[in-house]
């Protein structure tokens, strides 16, 4: 996917949904909108009066599918983020989810299969292919990799 000025500006936010065995009776694509995920929260018919919200909706750059490959995910997600990093602005990838949730797939990869790799080498790859052929130009470059784990940092 091609994206444009217009993409690139301001946060981003992609969700990635991991495939399950079973699916959720609770989520749906929105039936006019594909980027708007809605969650149905069922009500608890133990209590009397029951004035709780039942319906949430979500709106993202872009929902990926179960199916997506760790390379389409560089392309849309990676790959602009490091554009825009040699161009000269800051750019973050920044993983949320709760446990179990694919998080350290998206960005470090699989170990069995070269396609599974995930975000960090496939920018690495991207960034010193591209410096390489921007003799013209010097690049400090900076990369770091934090990961979070029940209010620690490894």
């Amino acid at each position: 996917a091609i994206k444009t000025d217009e993409d690139n500006k301001g946060v981003q936010v992609y969700l990635r949904i991991r495939p399950s065995k079973k699916r959720s009776r609770f989520i749906s694509r929105d039936e006019f909108d594909d980027k708007i995920l809605n969650f149905k929260v069922p009500k608890d018919e133990k209590l009397i009066i029951n004035n709780s919200r039942t319906n949430y909706s979500f709106h993202f750059n872009d929902i990926f599918n179960e199916d997506i490959t760790q390379d389409n995910v560089f392309q849309i997600v990676g790959k602009p983020a490091v554009l825009n990093a040699l161009a000269g602005f800051n750019s973050t990838v920044f993983a949320y989810g709760q446990t179990g949730s694919g998080k350290t797939f998206t960005i470090t990869g699989g170990a069995e299969r070269y396609v599974d790799r995930g975000l960090i080498p496939r920018v690495l790859s991207l960034i010193f292919a591209e410096t390489k052929n921007r003799s013209d130009t010097k690049y400090s470059c900076f990369i770091s990799y934090l990961e979070i784990y029940n209010d620690k940092g490894y």
